[in-house]
């Protein structure tokens, strides 16, 4: 039985009138994007007309993941490139993510690194859903952007119990509102109407064992989370590593030789992308 604490807590969360506004162009992207027969040159124009968006549209083209031969200079080979649906996650991951990167430093980083980490990782499974789980592990986190846009002081009690205890970010929102961001990152996905495969990868990353639809998919963001942290790339309020689910890891049947393997192409990618390297080696030429 729910408490009035944690129902209250709920309906302060789940409050439509309160949602993280959509930026206007953002809006009318993802409304022209709605029809399958879209035109990628409307697209990429109304992309164009923002500077931050095109700059990570570009950014993730040009990712070690895609292995260009040369590098793509205009949104609209992007568009093409990336996909419809890699581009509506850029598009909401920029819209929540750019406003809370001042309470939430680190968070679009450690986004975009888990995206590019778990493209490669698909990749490698020969999986075909490449796109929808480099999505899914860009979004993999927004939960934590709406708790930290509704819940100003019980967010700094859950950074406060992450440096008091020791524990992860994941225990510290258990602990002091009893729902945690993968719950609150599943209702935002379905109040936005996102695919199912992203929905399930974003309730999921951390269990995916439990996941019945899209298990192997959600092993993969879950197991590139994990490196991601490992190797210093996370939201600065929360720096310690989740526990590796044990039925998402057999679920992608690795052995340990294959996970040493793994290892070191991701880091042939860390040295390859501004923005892992800097994390890594302290560069300052990051975004």
């Amino acid at each position: 039985m729910q408490t009035n604490a944690h129902s209250s807590i709920k309906n302060r969360l789940f409050n439509i009138r309160d949602l993280p506004t959509i930026p206007a162009i953002h809006s009318r992207i993802l409304k022209i994007m709605e029809d399958i027969n879209y035109s990628v040159d409307d697209v990429s124009k109304h992309i164009e007309k923002d500077q931050v968006l095109s700059s990570k549209v570009l950014k993730l083209v040009n990712s070690p993941f895609y292995g260009l031969y040369s590098d793509v200079a205009t949104v609209r080979r992007a568009v093409i490139l990336l996909g419809s649906n890699l581009i509506r996650g850029i598009i909401l991951s920029t819209s929540l993510f750019d406003v809370a990167d001042k309470t939430l430093p680190g968070l679009w980083d450690h986004s975009y690194c888990c995206s590019t980490v778990a493209g490669f990782l698909a990749k490698r499974f020969n999986l075909i859903t490449i796109e929808e789980i480099m999505t899914g592990a860009l979004l993999h986190d927004i939960g934590k952007v709406l708790i930290k846009k509704q819940l100003p002081e019980e967010s700094r009690k859950i950074d406060e119990a992450v440096k008091s205890n020791g524990i992860t970010g994941l225990d510290a929102e258990r602990m002091v509102i009893d729902i945690t961001h993968d719950d609150v990152g599943l209702w935002l996905a379905e109040t936005w109407n996102l695919p199912g495969i992203i929905r399930d990868i974003i309730a999921y990353h951390h269990k995916p064992g439990m996941c019945s639809g899209h298990a192997r998919e959600t092993a993969i963001v879950h197991l590139s989370d994990i490196i991601v942290q490992g190797i210093g790339i996370f939201y600065n309020g929360d720096p310690f590593v989740c526990p590796l689910d044990d039925a998402g890891w057999n679920i992608l049947s690795l052995s340990e030789s294959d996970l040493v393997d793994i290892i070191v192409e991701v880091m042939d990618i860390i040295q390859a992308d501004k923005t892992f390297f800097r994390y890594i080696y302290g560069g300052k030429d990051g975004k």
